[in-house]
C-alpha cells in the first residue's frame, strides 16, 4: 500500500484507521490473488494467500486492539499497555465512567461463533494448520467453519468498520 504524503502522518498519530486500511489492504491483495490464479488453494498461489490471510487477521485483531487502546488512553483508564482486553476495559468503563455500554456490541462480537469470536478462533487455527481448505475447519469441538474466506472476510470488514463508527457516535471522546 502506497501512501500519500497527506495520508502519512494522519497513519502516524491514528492507528485505528491506519489497522482499518490495512485490513482493507490486505483483503484487497486477498481477491487479487484469487482473482489472478483462480482459486486460493492453487500451489502457484497458495503462500502468497496464506501469508495475506494471516496478516488480514492479524490486522482484524489488531484493529480491535487499537480501539480498546484508544479508549483506555481517553477515558484515562490506567490499565496497564500488557493488559488492555476487552474485559478489563469493560469493567474500568464500568467503574470510572459508567459507560459499560460502549463495548456492547464488541462484547456480543465476541462470544460464541459470533463474528469476532470466529475470527479469533481462525487466528488460533492458522497457528497450526492452514486456513485454505476444502474441508470445514473444527475452530473448537462443537464449532466447524466452513465457508469461502472472502466473502467471509468482507462481511466481517464490515461489522468491524460499523462496530468502531457505531462506538465513535456512541462517545466524542472517541471521534
Amino acid at each position: 500500500m502506497t501512501l500519500s504524503s497527506d495520508e502519512f502522518p494522519k497513519f502516524q498519530s491514528d492507528r485505528l484507521s491506519f489497522k482499518m486500511s490495512a485490513c482493507g489492504q490486505h483483503l484487497k491483495n486477498l481477491k487479487h490473488i484469487e482473482l489472478r490464479y483462480g482459486d486460493l488453494n492453487s500451489t502457484i498461489a497458495r503462500m502468497s494467500a496464506e501469508m495475506e490471510i494471516d496478516s488480514f487477521i492479524s490486522q482484524m485483531i489488531g484493529t480491535v486492539d487499537s480501539l480498546l487502546f484508544k479508549i483506555n488512553d481517553r477515558f484515562r483508564l490506567g490499565i496497564p499497555i500488557d493488559k488492555v482486553e476487552i474485559d478489563k476495559v469493560q469493567s474500568g468503563l464500568s467503574a470510572q465512567t459508567k459507560r459499560i455500554d460502549l463495548l456492547a456490541d464488541l462484547d456480543k462480537a465476541s462470544q460464541y461463533a459470533n463474528w469476532y469470536w470466529t475470527i479469533k478462533q481462525l487466528r488460533n487455527y492458522s497457528l497450526h494448520e492452514s486456513l485454505i481448505s476444502d474441508q470445514a475447519l473444527e475452530l473448537s469441538p462443537d464449532f466447524k467453519f466452513h465457508v469461502k474466506l472472502i466473502p467471509y472476510f468482507e462481511q466481517s470488514l464490515g461489522y468491524l468498520t460499523r462496530l468502531i463508527e457505531n462506538i465513535k457516535l456512541k462517545e466524542e471522546l472517541l471521534q
